[in-house]
């Protein structure tokens, strides 16, 4: 049975080629991959360095051992400069 839940976590890169994100989540033991489709794409593309809400389930993919299910922006939390 796979875990599942909902995380803070900040953006190490975006993939362009790869159409999707990487986000480092302080309370999981690897980083969650997140699918373009899984983004919140009404403000743009996701950035390094964004705060971000992430539903995850523990579901490899791109090499991570979890998966996005839908990700938010956290406007609350922005730490980028510039933000």
């Amino acid at each position: 049975m796979s875990r599942s839940g909902t995380s803070v976590g900040t953006v190490v890169r975006w993939d362009e080629q790869a159409h999707g994100a990487v986000i480092e989540v302080p309370d999981l033991s690897g980083d969650v991959w997140a699918d373009a489709t899984a983004v919140d794409t009404a403000e743009g593309t996701l950035r390094a360095g964004q705060v971000v809400s992430v539903e995850w389930t523990e579901t490899q993919e791109h090499g991570r051992p979890f998966r996005a299910v839908r990700v938010r922006r956290r406007q609350d939390l922005q730490a980028t400069p510039g933000a």
